[in-house]
């Protein structure tokens, strides 16, 4: 049940698809009287629903970056689309003037392109988002193909144009009707309670949405993009700013956290969004409907292309279950581009009939499996706080495209190589192959140009939850995706090989030496602990000051700094600090110091864990052994210095004196905590902090006033008086009971 509000999101897509065909196979009709609309205000209706996305983007991120956290009014939005829908099927089916049908379908339109897609890659899970964004452009392009069935089959019916309207709002009125009963049914479930539509199915990225981490703590991280159309700020005096460059957008002055080229990625895949600008490209989809004519001889068959992108989409959806977005990316890429080259080459060999209509045919195929790719890469990739921002900037760049192209090439049929004639037919220009063959050229480099951007600029996001993905983009600092830097160094592994390393073990009884010798294996566990523990000290000396120093506010006299002061103090820096003025002249002689001080400690530290574990041992029950073992000439440590170092320093080097790090004193009173394991599995993730009082609420704290309240005494029960009776209230019981006989006596 938890996938309804999911299905329901997808299933909007279908009148939005509906709608979208109409527009875009109008011009294609011979009835002017269907196409007067769209010889002068061709491209009016795609600017409306550019206008109504743009709606819908303000209300979902503006909403989102208000509350720090995803406003989940995205099936409110597919709703108010549905009505807009519903009311332009009865307008087709009622009216006779289809004008305002056609603009209040493409608000709809512009009203369900960006809240589905981005419901969904908030909710869905990381294994199924990608199937499930990928089934939002199955079910468009579906629509699509079924208004081309319609308009198709219209063609050749004697009343082309009742037909045409009448099974459009056929269409647009059931699967209305159909949005408006799932909604109603997750509405439903959601009040009770068996389905929360307005919570992440994902743990991680549920856990972060709760507790407003999931977004960016900056709420102007969408400023670089505005840095477009603003000036250069001045460089300095007498110098000029040449305009924003990608140096300044991408440059994150001090603050260094994030991946630098975030925001130039993004960009990047925004302008793969013109893969549907080829799928709808005028040029390529007259020649394919006329391609597929040719190829299946039938006049009333040119909705195959359209078909056929809905099974590549599908196929998408299918491979994106074990995919990544960006390997399917690339290959459907690869695959359309060949089928255009094939395609512009049998084109200008005159080989139209059957060689050029299947290339077409494939073309199609391979582009649909591309389409669903770019909106998941732009949501996947764009930073939370405006990512729907982004993916409606690429989606207004593709239909305003489509639309321009659309309109110019129906108004001038030059731009398609046609000529038009004094009776009004159209005929093959003389250059039309150059025509031709220049669409099908910029067509392939723009396939070109988005593959190679998604190849170098869009990282692996396959089978990820979103803060895994913005983890993985924190760490990226190279300009293209498949390359990181500043990756944690691991340090070398320490192994028995090394006679540094070594344990001096008393030989008195064989079976105990063979086993402390299996004992100094180092695990993988000790390895990483101590590969972390010597991170942590390398990162602890070189930042820490001196607490004896006269600089620093110190108590102390100038003579403190001498070395005879420095190897009397107790600082736990001592080690550091007596050799720190022999090497202030010689930067490398000091770096080699540090790096031998941290082989010094990590050796210390291994030797003391192994030694532990030769005590620990069953075997190693003799008191003498185990006293003989704490002695600590029985272990050598490592020397301070390489030979090298210890030749160039100008004074003896004091011994450390000590089995165990300066920054663990506890380690040689407690030793067994070094080597206590438990055989139990390992405990559960402790829970975040608040999660106890997260939900709790807020109660007002009551101030104790030390004036004591004034308690009203309590009102004096009402007298019950018997008539006939007369008596005294001050009498007492018998004087009230001898008067009460008199009376009774009296009045006999």
């Amino acid at each position: 049940m938890d996938h309804v509000a999911e299905v329901t999101a997808g299933i909007a897509y279908i009148p939005a698809g509906i709608i979208y065909g109409y527009l875009l196979l109008l011009p294609t009709v011979e009835d002017k009287l269907i196409a007067c609309l769209y010889e002068e205000t061709y491209y009016w209706p795609h600017i409306i629903a550019i206008v109504a996305m743009l709606i819908t983007v303000v209300l979902t991120n503006g909403l989102k970056l208000n509350y720090r956290k995803t406003q989940f009014i995205h099936l409110y939005l597919q709703l108010t689309a549905t009505v807009f829908s519903l009311t332009a099927g009865l307008v087709f089916l009622l009216v006779d003037d289809v004008v305002p049908a056609i603009y209040l379908g493409a608000i709809a339109f512009g009203l369900t392109l960006v809240p589905g897609l981005s419901y969904l890659h908030i909710r869905s899970r990381s294994r199924h988002r990608v199937l499930l964004m990928s089934l939002c452009t199955v079910w468009f392009l579906a629509g699509v193909a079924s208004t081309a069935t319609i308009v198709e089959l219209a063609s050749v019916n004697a009343n082309g144009e009742e037909t045409l309207h009448q099974n459009v709002a056929i269409a647009l009125l059931a699967t209305s009707t159909l949005m408006l009963v799932l909604l109603g049914l997750v509405e439903l479930l959601q009040r009770e309670t068996i389905v929360d539509y307005k919570r992440p199915l994902d743990y991680d990225t549920a856990m972060a949405h709760d507790s407003g981490r999931l977004l960016n703590p900056d709420r102007r991280s969408f400023a670089p993009y505005a840095q477009f159309g603003r000036a250069a700020p001045t460089l300095g005096k007498g110098v000029t700013g040449t305009g924003w460059s990608t140096e300044r957008i991408v440059s994150t002055g001090g603050n260094d956290s994030g991946c630098r080229y975030r925001t130039l990625w993004t960009v990047y895949m925004i302008g793969t969004k013109l893969v549907g600008l080829l799928a709808f490209y005028w040029v390529l989809l007259v020649m394919g409907i006329m391609a597929s004519r040719q190829v299946l001889e039938r006049e009333d068959i040119g909705y195959v292309p359209f078909w056929l992108m809905v099974g590549g989409a599908l196929l998408t959806t299918m491979l994106g279950i074990r995919l990544a977005p960006k390997i399917l990316f690339l290959g459907a890429s690869v695959l359309y581009v060949i089928a255009l080259v094939l395609a512009i080459a049998f084109y200008s060999a005159d080989l139209i009939d059957l060689e050029y209509g299947i290339a077409k045919l494939l073309f199609f195929a391979f582009i649909g499996a591309a389409l669903p790719l770019p909106a998941i890469n732009i949501l996947e990739l764009a930073p939370l706080n405006c990512n729907e921002a982004a993916l409606a900037l690429g989606t207004a760049l593709e239909v305003l495209a489509i639309a321009l192209l659309q309109y110019y090439g129906t108004n001038d049929g030059t731009l398609f190589g046609m000529d038009q004639l004094a009776g009004g037919t159209t005929v093959w220009s003389s250059n039309h192959k150059d025509v031709i063959a220049a669409h099908y050229i910029t067509a392939i480099v723009v396939g070109v140009v988005c593959a190679v951007a998604t190849l170098w600029h869009m990282p692996n996001t396959g089978r990820k939850s979103l803060p895994e993905i913005e983890s993985d983009l924190a760490r990226m600092r190279s300009y293209f995706a498949f390359s990181r830097r500043h990756q944690p160094q691991q340090l070398p592994q320490p192994t028995t090989t090394n006679p540094e390393l070594q344990v001096e073990i008393p030989h008195t009884n064989g079976r105990l030496a063979d086993d402390m010798l299996e004992d100094q294996q180092p695990t993988v566990h000790e390895q990483q602990l101590s590969a972390r523990n010597a991170a942590r000290f390398a990162a602890l000396y070189p930042d820490s000051p001196d607490p004896r120093d006269p600089r620093n506010g110190s108590y102390h006299s100038a003579a403190s700094d001498s070395p005879a002061a420095r190897s009397r103090s107790r600082s736990p820096y001592n080690d550091f600090d007596q050799h720190l003025h022999y090497h202030q002249q010689d930067p490398h002689l000091h770096h080699q110091h540090q790096e031998a001080l941290r082989r010094q400690h990590e050796a210390n530290y291994l030797n003391a864990r192994l030694h532990q574990r030769a005590l620990d041992s069953p075997t190693g029950s003799d008191q003498m052994l185990r006293a003989r073992a704490l002695q600590p000439e029985t272990i050598k440590p490592l020397p301070l210095l390489p030979p090298l170092v210890a030749r160039t320093s100008q004074r003896p080097e004091p011994p450390l004196g000590s089995l165990t790090v300066k920054s663990e004193p506890g380690t040689m009173l407690r030793p067994a905590l070094l080597t206590q394991k438990s055989d139990a599995p390992a405990p559960p993730p402790m829970p975040p902090a608040d999660y106890l009082t997260k939900s709790l609420p807020r109660v007002k704290a009551v101030r104790q006033s030390r004036i004591p309240p004034i308690v009203p005494k309590p009102e004096p029960e009402a007298e019950v008086v018997v008539p006939g009776v007369e008596y005294s209230p001050n009498l007492v019981p018998s004087q009230f009971l001898r008067q009460s006989l008199q009376n009774s006596q009296l009045f006999r």
